[in-house]
């Protein structure tokens, strides 16, 4: 049995043995026509600083803090990497107004962020570049009531690099709808975070055995250095 990653160690054996018995967890691979898409990197998703989760989520109620913080390194060097070989980058921005939010507000902590308006920039560390794509959401999805689907379909993307926040809620529910699109979904595991370990792993784990492959950033960046510009 191949060893575990980092986060996968956080799985029980006894369930990634049931899995891999089963048959999961089959590797899809990589398409030809990659994009990149950074997932809710606004100053709300992580505070203003990076400090412990509780202490942040004191200020910004949806934070995860210190956890977040980490990924941003790792993300502008995959941006990098994708700039460089000329992958088109697509950031999503989620903005939800009272009038709008549905059920969905009955579910998520009532209390305001104290950025304020900020709280829903992207992070001075990622901004976007020039022509660079920004959607802006009321759901977790990428994909739900956004036109996505039709940017994708432009750059004839078959590949979608995924990043961003959090793994248990708008990574996950996008990998699913990439999925069901029939698109090969990556899922870079040092970009992408949630507000503990336990939980990141455990939606890595449900991500990699059943609608997306799980890979290192290094991995990406190969894939990314085989592509014609």
């Amino acid at each position: 049995m191949a060893t575990a990653r980092k986060w996968e160690e956080l799985i029980p054996q006894e369930v990634r043995g049931i899995y891999g018995k089963a048959g999961f967890g089959r590797r899809l691979g990589f398409g030809r026509h990659p994009a990149v898409l950074v997932v809710d990197m606004q100053y709300n998703q992580l505070g203003d600083k990076s400090e412990p989760v509780l202490d942040s989520i004191e200020r910004h109620p949806l934070s995860a803090g210190e956890l977040g913080w980490v990924t941003i390194e790792p993300i502008r060097e995959l941006l990098d990497a994708a700039r460089q070989q000329q992958v088109p980058v697509i950031f999503t921005v989620i903005e939800r107004e009272p009038f709008d939010d549905g059920i969905w507000k009955n579910k998520t902590p009532a209390a305001p962020s104290l950025l304020g308006p900020r709280g829903s920039e992207i992070v001075d560390e990622l901004a976007p570049r020039k022509k660079e794509i920004v959607i802006r959401k009321k759901r977790s999805s990428a994909f739900f009531g956004t036109s996505l689907v039709s940017y994708l379909h432009a750059f004839q993307v078959d590949t979608l690099i995924i990043s961003g926040c959090t793994t248990g809620s708008c990574v996950r529910s996008t990998v699913l709808d990439a999925s069901q699109y029939n698109l090969f979904p990556i899922v870079v595991e040092e970009c992408v975070f949630d507000r503990s370990l336990v939980m990141n792993a455990f939606n890595l784990f449900e991500m990699d055995v059943k609608w997306a492959d799980v890979v290192a950033l290094d991995e990406v960046k190969a894939y990314f250095r085989t592509l014609s510009r």
